[in-house]
């Protein structure tokens, strides 16, 4: 198997190789397989180059690796009773990375208040920007929309906001903002309802690395720089004060291809 890895340089390389004075080793590199094999965005994780693709597992209360993980209560009970338990998987295919993730949820959904949501804040440094250090752009896809009237319809989807978005949320996109930047999930239950319990979310995202500057297809690769937070809101539709708890879970990390 050959693996490449961009001379993006020090950074990567102090983390593969800690320096003379025993500094600890940083755990925020990941790398993001190639597959030959295009990946349908259908929120379902079937293709088999996911079975082998390198994955991240974030919790609440937990520390991910440094630097750059930790979480923060947003409202609610101290303590969740259905702590925020998120697996990433990473692929390659051309110059696109593929992010999945399955998040663990027995109450998932969302309203017009901020932090009142499911969802993931995500952001890539831009390398297509002069100067340095490179500015982040938003990749924001929640339950949030914070024009509407609660609650929020029973089956509603994610919105995408950021870059790669119009506002308000919910509003249709553009084929190139599609086509930047795209996602498709499956939510396991019924998203703002609490009738019954919900298990899990599951979603399949795509990103053009071309527009931000990266080019994976490089022999040497490329190191995509990229992180996540992940809102956790739960039993908020309705709300039930004794379990309602707000959080969220945050880490960051470089993805780096592998052949």
């Amino acid at each position: 198997m050959k693996t490449g890895l961009i001379t993006a340089g020090a950074l990567v390389l102090v983390a593969l190789a800690p320096p003379a004075w025993a500094q600890a080793p940083r755990q925020d590199v990941i790398w993001a397989r190639t597959t030959q094999n295009p990946i349908t965005l259908n929120g379902l994780l079937s293709e088999t180059a996911w079975t082998s693709a390198e994955s991240l597992v974030v919790r609440y209360g937990q520390d991910a690796g440094s630097p750059g993980s930790g979480w923060k209560s947003e409202g609610g009970i101290a303590v969740p009773t259905d702590p925020t338990h998120a697996t990433f998987k990473f692929l390659i295919y051309g110059n696109t990375l593929y992010v999945g993730a399955k998040v663990r949820d027995k109450s998932i959904g969302g309203s017009k208040d901020f932090n009142r949501f499911d969802g993931l804040l995500m952001s890539l440094k831009d390398h297509a920007a002069t100067g340095a250090p490179k500015p982040p752009s938003e990749y924001f896809y929640a339950w949030w929309y914070p024009t509407t009237t609660d609650p929020q319809p029973a089956g509603q989807g994610p919105a995408f906001i950021g870059r790669w978005a119009e506002w308000p949320p919910g509003t249709p996109r553009t084929p190139a903002q599609i086509s930047a930047w795209d996602a498709v999930t499956v939510v396991h239950g019924l998203s703002n309802s609490d009738t019954s319990a919900d298990t899990d979310w599951t979603v399949e995202m795509k990103f053009d690395l071309t527009p931000m500057g990266y080019d994976v297809t490089k022999e040497e690769g490329d190191v995509v720089e990229w992180n996540v937070s992940i809102y956790d809101n739960d039993y908020f539709w309705p709300l039930d004060v004794p379990r309602f708890c707000a959080n969220r879970v945050w880490y960051q990390t470089r993805l780096a291809q592998k052949r």
